[in-house]
């Protein structure tokens, strides 16, 4: 059963470092911290090949932690990597690997949200460090960002900016909601109730089955009832509730 915000859940890790032993230290370090304090968290990639996960940052739609050395074999870097990550996630976490102090600051320039970043000739730090961040990514997933929806189950997590949703139906006939977003649509076990107490003021209740995003309202026609949106979805609203009046509709 999908619920939101929910503490406990899975957290995706994936792990990019071309030095095999230290790549293994992580992992085992990931698997240990799962183990100590009952996460669900999993390592669903650890590679050496930054191609391989620009291949699964393209596809995924999970929140993830990312650990990711700077410097790689081949022609790109944990920047190119972080980069990718950035162009289409701005909620997952990601850490940075290096030998080189001084290259951290480079991520200010590529302004890529850091979480943190480990040293590896730190060897004292590295656990409490994998540790910490760990932590943080999962405490962030369980309490929910700001501006965004994150819809959370043991098989997939994903988070869906506000601005990037038209529209939520309840699914007559079951405990489902239907999101409609610009990715596409998005099923889950939830309520109507339940995901407005999530939502900001842009969103309004109009039926007791349907939310809409009133930035991406295009007409409304009072006399069929009909919202109409700029994506091309309609849904009927209940001129008689207190959200529409409110809303003068």
């Amino acid at each position: 059963m999908v619920s939101l915000y929910k503490r406990g859940d899975s957290m995706n890790i994936v792990i990019c470092e071309d030095d095999s032993l230290f790549r293994q230290k992580i992992e085992k370090m990931t698997a240990n911290y799962a183990a100590r304090e009952n996460s669900n968290s999993v390592c669903v990639l650890s590679t050496e090949s930054a191609e391989k996960v620009i291949e699964y940052v393209k596809s995924n739609s999970e929140l993830t932690i990312y650990f990711l050395d700077i410097q790689l074999k081949g022609s790109l870097t944990g920047f190119d990597i972080a980069s990718e990550i950035r162009k289409r996630d701005w909620h997952s976490s990601i850490v940075f690997i290096t030998s080189y102090k001084e290259k951290i600051m480079l991520t200010y320039e590529y302004k890529l949200e850091l979480l943190d970043y480990i040293i590896k000739t730190e060897p004292e730090k590295l656990e409490p460090k994998v540790f910490e961040c760990l932590r943080i990514a999962e405490r962030r997933q369980s309490e929910g960002y700001d501006g965004a929806l994150t819809v959370l189950s043991k098989r997939f997590n994903t988070t869906i900016p506000f601005k990037d949703i038209y529209m939520i139906e309840a699914l007559k006939g079951t405990h489902k909601l239907l999101i409609h977003y610009a990715g596409g649509l998005f099923e889950f076990y939830s309520s109507v109730i339940e995901v407005m107490e999530k939502l900001d003021d842009r969103f309004l209740k109009c039926h007791k089955a349907v939310i809409v995003n009133t930035d991406h309202i295009r007409t409304i026609d009072k006399k069929e009832h009909v919202i109409y949106l700029d994506n091309g979805c309609s849904c009927e609203y209940a001129p008689k509730s207190k959200e529409c009046k409110a809303y003068g509709i």
